[in-house]
C-alpha cells in the first residue's frame, strides 16, 4: 500500500481521486447537519486531506493541497456561498492542513529528505499530544483566515469555525491513518477475531448511539461513552477510534432530523450545536488518550519480553548470567544461564548456604566470607573460584556483585554476574606454557645467532656489539681509568696445516686453539672468532701493560698445548688499547697491524700496537 500511494502521489490519478472524495464528503456534511452561518457540525475533509498530506510523498503534497482546494470551492459554490467567501473558506481549508503537516513532519527527517510514510504515531503519548497541538495550532489558523473573510466576522463564527475543523481532523485523521497502517504491513493485518470484535463494536455503538440520539425525552449522552470506553479495551486505538466515528454519523444524522438529546437544552441552535462539539470532544478526549496509554503498555510489555529473550540469548552465547540477593530476606535469583554454569536443570532456586556448598571445598571458605562481607557492608567484589558440578565435574568461575539499592529500608541486597571462565583459564596455561616455551627458544635462538658454530666462541657480529658497549661504558667512566685493551691473534701459517691434513684437522685444531686462549680469562673478558683462523679479546678496564701479560699467557698456553697433540701450532699477537677517543674499528685496525709486526718478526710472538 505504501508503493501504490508513492504512486498515486507521482501520478495526476491520486490527486483527482481526493478531489473527487473531498468533494462528496464535503457535500454529505453540509447537507447532513448544519450549524451557525452554514458551517457543519465536524468538517471530515479537513480530516481526510490531514491523513492524505501525511500518507503522501513530500513532492506531491501541493497536488493534493491544490485538488482539494478546488473540490471544496466547488462544493461551497453548489452549497450557496458566494464566490469570494467560497475561494476565501477553501483557501482556509488547505491553509488549516499544510500548518498541521508541517508541524508533523518537520518531526521527522525521513520526510525532509522526501520520502513516503506514515510520520504520526499515535501509539504514544507523545506521538498523541504532538497531533492535538499541531491540529488545533491549524483550526486556529483556518479560523482566523476564515473569520477575515466571512460577511460576519464574530466571536461566534470563529469558535464555530475552529471547533468544526479540529473534530474533522481529530475524529477521520487517525482513522485514515490507522487503516493506511493496517493495510501497509502484514504484521499488523486485521485478523478474523480482530475483524469480528470490530463488527462487534460497530453494532453496539449503533445501537447505543440510536438509543440515544434518535429520542428527545432522556438525556442517555453516557451511553456512546461507555461503549466508547468498551471499544477501546476491546479493539484498541483502531476500536476506539471507529466507535466515536459511528457515534459522529449517527448523532449528526439525528441532529439534522432535529432528535437527540441536545434538543433538551433549551438554548437557541447555535448554543446546541457547540454542546454537540463539545461532547464529540470529549469522547475523543476521553477515548483515545487511554487507547494511547493501553497501546505503550503493550508495546512495553512485548519490548520488555523481548529484551529478557534477547538477553537470555546474549548470557547463553557468552556464558554469562546474572543473579541477584534479595535484600529483605536474601533469597536468590538466578537467570537460566547461571542454572547452567552450575551445571544445573532450571527450577527450584537454591538458597544462599546451598550455593555456596557447591563451590570446591578449598574454595568455599573464601566465597562464604566474601558474600558475607558483601551484605555487611555492601561495597563491590570480585572473585575466581571452583565450581562442583552435581557430576563431579570442575568448573572455573568470575564472579562480580555490588549493592542492589532496590530496598526502601536500605537493607543491603546484592546483584552482580556469574562467568564460566573454565576456558580461559585452560587457554591462560596453554599460553603460558607456549610463552615459557617462546622465550627458551628465543633465548636459544639468541646464543644460536652470537655464537660461533664450530669453536662455541662469540661471532664476529658479537664481538662488534661488545666492543661497541665496552668502548662506551669506557668512555663514560671515570677520567684516568685502566682503559680498554684488545687481543688480536691468528694461527701461524695456518694454510698449510689445511693443505696437508685436511681442513677436518683444521677444524680441530681451531677448536683446540679457542679452548686453550679461552683458560684462565675473566668474567667480563671476551673471546670469539673473528674469521677464518683470527680470534679477538676484548679485554675491558685492562691497561696496556696487562694486556700484554695477559696475550703472552695466551701465546703459550696455545703453544704448550701442541706438544702432545699433531699438528703442533703457534699463535701471533697483536695487542691494542684505548687512546682518546677510540671507535672499534680504530682500535681493531691498531692490532690488526700490531699482529702483522708480529708476523713479521717471526712469528710466535706478541706486538703492542
Amino acid at each position: 500500500m505504501r508503493r501504490m500511494f508513492a504512486r498515486l502521489g507521482s501520478s495526476p490519478l491520486g490527486p483527482a481521486i481526493l478531489g473527487i472524495g473531498y468533494f462528496t464528503v464535503a457535500m454529505l456534511a453540509l447537507l447532513a447537519t448544519r450549524g451557525v452561518y452554514g458551517i457543519a457540525a465536524i468538517w471530515p475533509p479537513s480530516g481526510i486531506l490531514l491523513a492524505t498530506l501525511l500518507i503522501v510523498p513530500r513532492r506531491s503534497v501541493w497536488r493534493f493541497v491544490v485538488a482539494a482546494v478546488v473540490a471544496s470551492f466547488a462544493a461551497n459554490l453548489l452549497d450557496g456561498t458566494g464566490v469570494r467567501i467560497a475561494a476565501g473558506f477553501s483557501a482556509a481549508n488547505g491553509l488549516e492542513a499544510m500548518v498541521a503537516t508541517l508541524i508533523l513532519r518537520r518531526r521527522s527527517r525521513g520526510w525532509a529528505r522526501g520520502r513516503s510514510g506514515r510520520r504520526v504515531s499515535f501509539l504514544d503519548p507523545s506521538g498523541l499530544g504532538a497531533f492535538i497541538v499541531a491540529s488545533s495550532i491549524a483550526a486556529l489558523v483556518s479560523a482566523g483566515v476564515a473569520t477575515c473573510i466571512s460577511p460576519d466576522p464574530t466571536r461566534e463564527f470563529m469558535l464555530s469555525w475552529f471547533s468544526t475543523v479540529w473534530l474533522g481532523m481529530l475524529l477521520v485523521t487517525p482513522l485514515l491513518l490507522a487503516i493506511f497502517e493496517i493495510g501497509a504491513s502484514a504484521r499488523h493485518a486485521v485478523s478474523r477475531s480482530d475483524a469480528t470484535h470490530l463488527i462487534g463494536i460497530v453494532a453496539l455503538t449503533v445501537v447505543a448511539s440510536a438509543a440515544t440520539f434518535h429520542q428527545t425525552e432522556y438525556p442517555l449522552l453516557f451511553l456512546p461513552m461507555m461503549v466508547v470506553v468498551i471499544a477501546v479495551l476491546r479493539g484498541g486505538m483502531l476500536g476506539g477510534i471507529v466507535s466515536i466515528v459511528v457515534v459522529v454519523a449517527v448523532g449528526s444524522w439525528a441532529l439534522c432530523r432535529g432528535t437527540g438529546p441536545v434538543f433538551l437544552i433549551r438554548e437557541p441552535q447555535e448554543a446546541r450545536m457547540l454542546f454537540f462539539q463539545l461532547y464529540l470532544l470529549a469522547l475523543f478526549v476521553s477515548a483515545l488518550p487511554m487507547a494511547t496509554l493501553l497501546a505503550a503498555r503493550d508495546r512495553l510489555r512485548v519490548t520488555l519480553s523481548e529484551r529478557i529473550r534477547l538477553l537470555d540469548q546474549a548470557e547463553a552465547a557468552a556464558h554469562i548470567g546474572h543473579w541477584r540477593i534479595d535484600p529483605s530476606d536474601h533469597a536468590i535469583f538466578w537467570s537460566p544461564e547461571v542454572f547452567r554454569i552450575h551445571g544445573m536443570a532450571e527450577g527450584e532456586l537454591p538458597m544462599l548456604d546451598q550455593v555456596v556448598a557447591l563451590y570446591h571445598p578449598d574454595d568455599r571458605g573464601r566465597v562464604a566470607e566474601i558474600v558475607a562481607d558483601a551484605l555487611a557492608d555492601g561495597l563491590p567484589f570480585s572473585f575466581e573460584a571452583r565450581l562442583v558440578w552435581p557430576n563431579g565435574a570442575v568448573r572455573h568461575v568470575s564472579v562480580q556483585g555490588e549493592r542492589d539499592f532496590s530496598s526502601p529500608d536500605d537493607a543491603i541486597g546484592l546483584f552482580g554476574l556469574v562467568r564460566d571462565v573454565t576456558d580461559q583459564i585452560d587457554a591462560r596455561q596453554v599460553l603460558r606454557d607456549a610463552r615459557d616455551a617462546a622465550d627458551r627458544s628465543a633465548q636459544a635462538a639468541m646464543l644460536l645467532a652470537s655464537t660461533d658454530a664450530l669453536t662455541g666462541l662469540a661471532n664476529r657480529r658479537r664481538i662488534g656489539e661488545y666492543l661497541e658497549s665496552s668502548l662506551a661504558a669506557e668512555a663514560e667512566g671515570p677520567a684516568g681509568g685502566a682503559g680498554l685493551s684488545v687481543i688480536l691473534f691468528d694461527i701461524d701459517q695456518f694454510k698449510a696445516v689445511n693443505d696437508r691434513y685436511g681442513h677436518d684437522v683444521g677444524d680441530e685444531v681451531l677448536k683446540r686453539i679457542a679452548a686453550s686462549a679461552a683458560e684462565g680469562l675473566r668474567n667480563t673478558d671476551l673471546i670469539g672468532r673473528y674469521g677464518g683462523e683470527e680470534f679477538v679479546i676484548i679485554l675491558p678496564a685492562t691497561d696496556p701493560q696487562t694486556a700484554l701479560k695477559i696475550a703472552e699467557r695466551v701465546r703459550k698456553t696455545i703453544e704448550g698445548s701442541a706438544e702432545d697433540q699433531q699438528p703442533m701450532v703457534t699463535v701471533s699477537l697483536g695487542i691494542a688499547s684505548t687512546r682518546g677517543e677510540d671507535s672499534a674499528r680504530a682500535i681493531l685496525k691498531r692490532a690488526d697491524i700490531a699482529l702483522y709486526e708480529a708476523k713479521r718478526a717471526g712469528r710466535n710472538r706478541s706486538r703492542m700496537a
